[in-house]
């Protein structure tokens, strides 16, 4: 097969998913009608879509995982990212997100993310993982897994507040000052639950990377590149397609949410190669 050929292929097979990820985002499964998002915001989803479908695309081709354990992680970095993390913010900001919507989006989400997941899989050709240093991958005692993922957490949370106060109130207060008041007054109702809930994401977001990063055969640099973009941009993303929320709002979150998650990513993956055995060369 020429280069040619095989690019062509490629492109084909990415424009065929993202049609399909595409209608799979455009249909209320829970209210059995079109989604809002499609109805209001199609070429937001269509562009959301093209690049969720390269990403994951490429996360797969480059996976050396197959079959269900491909599956299980293409479906834990779509669902748990876009749709169960950002559900649990409903805790604290129920005017922008109820918990009816909330309880919506995790049904959608799942009949999504599991029927894109397996037609991902399906379209792509990989090998079963081999023997070598990849098998030695993050094996660690419970312990340190513990201290880890819990050292992880904090940062986020460190990385939740500097990118909250440095870029997203500049960015709101000046794009959307009413919209920006009318949020900050709802979430200081709630304002206890903000840092326990955002913890708990942050485990969250740890764990649903953890077969990302054992599924590349890369070293941890490039690793902890592809789990951060993997990590960040489906969550980011997403806020361009909601309608309860100001354009303002959108971009001043789409800026600070990226940010401190591409970070978080980064830093999520050397934590955890620290003392493990992830492969230290970049492949």
């Amino acid at each position: 097969m020429t280069s040619a050929r095989a690019i062509s292929i490629d492109i084909v097979k990415i424009a065929g998913l993202t049609v399909l990820l595409f209608a799979l985002m455009s249909l209320d499964y829970a209210g059995a009608a079109i989604s809002t998002s499609a109805s209001q915001t199609p070429v937001q989803l269509l562009l959301v879509a093209l690049i969720e479908t390269s990403l994951l695309s490429y996360f797969v081709v480059s996976s050396l995982w197959t079959g269900w354990k491909q599956w299980a992680a293409v479906f834990a970095v779509l669902y748990g990212m876009e749709y169960a993390l950002t559900a649990m913010e409903t805790i604290y900001v129920g005017s922008v997100l109820t918990p009816s919507m909330a309880a919506g989006l995790l049904v959608n989400g799942a009949i999504t993310s599991a029927i894109f997941s397996w037609a991902l899989v399906r379209s792509s050709k990989n090998k079963e993982i081999g023997s070598g240093p990849l098998g030695d991958r993050l094996r660690m005692g419970t312990r340190e897994w513990a201290w880890k993922i819990v050292a992880s957490a904090a940062i986020y949370l460190l990385l939740f507040v500097l990118f909250g106060v440095a870029v997203y109130d500049p960015i709101a207060k000046s794009l959307a000052p009413a919209a920006f008041a009318k949020e900050q007054a709802s979430v200081s109702t709630a304002a206890a639950f903000v840092f326990p809930v955002e913890f708990f994401r942050a485990i969250f977001f740890a764990l649903l990377a953890v077969p990302a990063i054992l599924a590349l055969p890369f070293g941890w640099k490039k690793t902890g590149a592809v789990v951060a973009l993997l990590m960040s941009m489906p969550v980011s993303l997403s806020l361009f397609l909601s309608n309860s929320m100001a354009l303002g709002l959108q971009i001043g979150h789409f800026f600070e949410t990226f940010g401190e998650i591409t970070i978080f990513g980064l830093l999520l993956v050397w934590i955890l190669q620290v003392h493990s055995r992830l492969p230290a060369k970049q492949a």
